[in-house]
């Protein structure tokens, strides 16, 4: 039996129980003003105390609808049409659920059934179709649902935001409930701090004014992306709102009445009919998941449509509708490894309520763990300078496992969740370190004179020997000459033993180019602050010149001279020690963030010259053209027009690769095709006379077959080909092949090429040549802009293989370059394929679709500009207007109303666009407007879209692109 002596504390235990509770109190406080740095490992903890609990029998009170892949497979694609979804309510109402909830969001009109409906050339009951208007064909599926919503238990969800954005604020208002602190008659009033909502994304209002009864889906996982708590009431412009499982479990009692229990120092309590439920102080109810899947029953929709469902499976209980199908059904990860849908979260909180299975945590719990922590240190100080190591150990980790057991049948028993965390953390922090004061203290007692000494001094070396070896800089020693005397084991990784090394002159290692700088300051004399700090050099310590792991690496020396006694009077120089950090790495990022910043600068060059080019060449383009319609076609001034049109045309295509250097000229991708985009170029004018300029040059083209989309502006990926068949060809002057090659391709793995291209499916376009290849010096910067080995003059603008490597990231894509010299080159260009996806096909448009004679204001601060836009818009049948800034649109349209507004974005002198076209929307609220400008689409464009306006149209106009854009956006609905 261990027996501790209570009578007399030797100084030993004292120190060790003052060093005991000091530690404890310091994570006390740790542990009860900063819980989040805790929260990851106490929340694992917590869960697998819930897990290891008694199983909870279920209610047989909640039941899961789920919208899963069959119904999907059966009904079409989500959204269904209104009327799909109506049917299934009802079906689900006629077996008699207490309450049935929604957990999705129907926040705008069904147009899925009007479509259905139209390819079908029947209505949505199956007779001929009726004369209506496309808005009334719309509104009558709505109509349907509406009245299905108006007729049943339903609760309809919606979800609050907290950014600051009111959404459906006063359309569709929710439905709020009753709150009753105990002791209070008023209304409205709770002691919990709610979650304060400041906006809501609800349903259509008709929608919302039919159920009666709705809840919000808000709910949030926790820093280690587990869900395990959900608010049960949020507050919002002074009234309270039920989330949805709390909102359908108040439906199926008939109650819309919370009563709040929130006693000093008890766990807050909402009494809702005859449950109890306990939350935390936010409101939260703590959700008892079972592990891995739910399970709870669950029925197909597809089973419910087909009546193959039994009604007394649904009779009576609490039907959730949600979607499960893969891709479209939020899944959450839950305590002991699950994964829920959202709407089973939402159905586990329901069991959880009905069951009474509640994970309880009152605000005593910080305070019982605190002090039971205290104990287990006050033991453990006592105990720890009577007992030996093992005993210590054993006494430490019984009482580990009494704390995790006790904790465990507190909760079998009681439901209450008392954390283990701090007592074990105090057991284990405390233990190593009393343990290692403890041996302190008897190795400081037990060794004595010149003994100690030399043991300590033996102990010391071999811990340095040990502290070196796990160092992974290199350490050197040298003699007065500059020779190695000794250099740690670190060099191992450059392939060099450091045995081989002894002897070799420093200064050898050190590349050519850094040997002058390191002459003195790598063999260095000095001490103190005037010694060498971060002196960077490269040197080559591989034991191959073709090794590139070693090979002219960038190192940061530090290095301090080493005299033979400390008196400086007989000071004598014995050598330099020192320590070499590889720094190659950082230097490469530091490369890398300066042609970063390069391409940064260039890029805001490039925009702002692009704006102004485009300004300038708007007559170029737009003039030949309104000539052009007016000339009769057997003109001879048409060649010459055409001339000056082709001129400015190609100007603007310069500027478009100017924007592609600043990353902001591609526009929005779509399904593209790989095979068609190439089949194009080859047909161009320019690609037919590269190819009769260069007869001795010969091209094959291998096109795949089934190749798969690839999301991506064929325009711009045309120019990828064109740019690397143009270098291809002036690699060859000698004549040769040039192979242009599609391919799909799925990489299992990352390839590492010219650069790591990640595992995934790709649509492949590869060019290869026979021509000089390219060194391997000159790879790294065969991208940047205007760098180029060729005659200047000779052929392109510079910006050739720049546009390439922007427009291939911009697709989201990769590059891998092989090459050598006197052998070819050949580039891949990897783009993320699209599988499933669909190829839009392009519709011609003649002049009469773009023709009209609606009201037109053209706002723009450059006459030209304006007179270039009035002119074409009136050559297209409108009534055109300008004005040269914001502030006189806005006079202007005081006066008079216009059809469409056609803004420039970017207006020096006075307010901009985006400005120009709020205030529009302060006087007219549903004017129409296209925004026009040299720069490519911006920040400010989309702003501006967001509020209201239509398409975005590049300058220099063209009749066609500015007489669509104003076509469609007066077409718009």
């Amino acid at each position: 039996m261990i027996k501790c002596d209570r009578k007399r504390l030797n100084p030993t235990a004292t120190v060790m129980i003052a060093i005991s509770l000091s530690l404890v109190v310091l994570l006390s406080l740790l542990y009860g003003y900063r819980p989040d740095l805790f929260d990851s490992v106490r929340w694992k903890w917590a869960d697998r105390i819930v897990v290891c609990g008694p199983d909870v029998p279920a209610t047989d009170g909640v039941i899961v609808i789920d919208i899963d892949e069959q119904s999907l497979e059966a009904m079409g694609q989500w959204p269904w049409s209104r009327a799909q979804l109506a049917a299934l309510l009802e079906k689900i109402a006629a077996m008699k659920a207490s309450a049935i909830a929604l957990d999705f969001i129907m926040a705008e009109p069904d147009r899925t059934a009007a479509m259905v409906a139209h390819a079908n050339n029947v209505d949505l009951h199956g007779s001929p179709p009726m004369a209506d208007s496309p808005k009334e064909q719309r509104q009558k599926p709505d109509e349907i649902l509406t009245r299905t919503l108006s007729r049943g238990p339903f609760v309809l969800g919606y979800s609050f935001t907290f950014d600051g954005k009111q959404r459906n604020q006063t359309n569709c208002p929710p439905h709020p409930i009753s709150i009753e602190p105990p002791g209070s008659t008023s209304r409205g009033h709770t002691a919990l701090p709610f979650f304060q909502a400041q906006g809501v994304i609800c349903n259509l209002p008709q929608f919302s004014r039919a159920a009666a009864y709705s809840g919000f889906l808000n709910g949030q996982p926790d820093a280690d992306e587990r869900i395990r708590r959900l608010p049960l009431l949020i507050s919002h412009n002074g009234a309270v709102y039920p989330s949805l499982f709390l909102a359908a479990l108040m439906t199926d009692m008939a109650d819309t009445t919370v009563t709040v229990q929130a006693g000093s120092g008890e766990q807050p309590c909402l009494e809702v009919g005859p449950y109890a439920i306990p939350v935390d102080r936010k409101g939260r109810l703590a959700i008892r998941f079972a592990a891995g899947r739910s399970n709870l029953p669950h029925i197909s929709a597809k089973a419910v449509m087909a009546d193959q469902v039994n009604a007394a499976s649904v009779s009576g209980k609490i039907a959730l509708v949600g979607l499960s199908a893969a891709g479209l059904a939020t899944t959450y990860a839950t305590p002991g490894n699950g994964r829920y849908t959202a709407v089973e979260v939402q159905a586990q909180a329901i069991e959880t309520i009905l069951g009474g299975s509640h994970i309880r945590r009152n605000g005593k719990m910080v305070l019982w763990e605190t002090l039971l922590a205290w104990m287990a240190a006050l033991l453990l100080g006592l105990c720890v300078s009577r007992l030996a190591t093992g005993p210590f150990i054993g006494i430490g980790l019984v009482a580990i496992a009494a704390c995790w057991g006790g904790t465990q049948l507190l909760f079998n028993t009681r439901q209450v969740l008392m954390s283990p965390l701090l007592t074990v953390a105090a057991i284990t922090i405390n233990g190593p370190i009393l343990l290692l004061v403890t041996y302190w203290i008897r190795q400081n007692n037990a060794h004595q004179g010149m003994h100690e000494a030399l043991v300590l001094m033996k102990s010391s070396q071999k811990e340095l020997d040990s502290i070196i070896t796990t160092i992974p800089d290199i350490i050197f020693r040298l003699d007065a000459s500059g020779r190695i005397t000794f250099i740690s084991s670190a060099v191992v990784r450059y392939n060099r033993q450091p045995e081989d090394l002894i002897g070799t002159p420093i200064l050898e290692l050190v590349s050519p180019e850094d040997r002058e700088k390191a002459f003195y300051r790598i063999n260095e004399r000095r001490t103190g602050e005037r010694a060498t700090s971060d002196l960077e050099i490269r040197l080559n310590i591989s034991s191959s010149a073709n090794n590139a792991n070693g090979h002219d690496r960038y190192f940061s020396i530090s290095a301090v001279g080493i005299y033979a006694s400390p008196k400086a009077r007989s000071q004598r120089f014995i050598g330099t020690q020192g320590i070499a950090k590889d720094i190659s790495q950082r230097k490469q990022l530091e490369q890398q963030l300066k042609q970063a910043q390069q391409m940064e600068a260039m890029g805001s060059l490039a925009a702002g010259v692009a704006h102004d080019l485009n300004n300038i060449l708007s007559g170029l383009v737009g003039y030949p053209e309104l000539l052009l319609l007016d000339l009769p076609e057997n003109s001879p001034m048409r060649s010459q027009i055409e001339t000056i049109q082709r001129a400015g045309k190609r100007a603007a295509d310069i500027v478009q690769d100017l924007l592609m250097i600043a990353r902001r000229g591609v526009e929005d991708h779509i399904p593209t095709d790989i095979n068609r985009t190439i089949g194009d170029y080859l047909k161009t004018l320019e690609f037919k006379q590269m190819e009769k300029a260069h007869p001795n040059i010969r091209f094959e083209v291998c096109l795949a077959e089934e190749l798969i989309p690839a999301n991506g502006s064929s325009v711009h990926l045309s120019k990828v080909v064109t740019n690397l068949v143009r270098n291809a060809v002036e690699a060859m002057p000698a004549g040769g092949t040039i192979r242009i090659e599609t391919a799909n391709r799925y990489l299992d793995t990352a390839l590492d090429g010219y650069e790591r291209i990640p595992e995934g499916e790709y649509v492949i376009i590869r060019i290869a040549d026979e021509g000089v290849g390219i060194p391997d010096e000159l790879l790294p910067r065969i991208f940047e802009p205007f760098y180029s080995k060729k005659r200047m003059g000779s052929s392109g603008s510079g910006l050739g293989m720049t546009v390439v490597l922007n427009t291939v990231k911009d697709h989201s894509g990769f590059i891998d370059i092989q090459s050598s010299e006197a052998e070819g080159t050949r580039f891949e260009i990897y783009l993320p394929a699209a599988r499933n996806a669909e190829i839009a096909v392009k519709n011609r448009v003649v002049l009469e679709d773009y023709t009209g004679t609606e009201r037109i204001l053209v706002v723009d601060d450059i006459a030209e500009q304006r007179a270039l836009a009035v002119r074409m818009l009136s050559r297209l049948g409108y009534r055109v207007a300008s004005v040269s800034s914001g502030e006189e649109a806005l006079t202007y349209l005081r006066k008079q109303s216009v059809d469409l507004v056609v803004l420039d974005m970017v207006m020096p002198k006075g307010i901009d666009g985006y400005e120009t076209y709020r205030r529009i929307l302060e006087l007219q609220p549903a004017q129409k407007a296209i925004i026009a400008s040299g720069y490519a689409t911006s920040e400010r464009v989309r702003e501006t879209q967001d509020i209201g306006a239509g398409e975005y149209v590049r300058k220099p106009y063209t009749l066609e692109n500015i007489g669509l854009a104003v076509r469609r956006e007066l077409d718009r609905g």
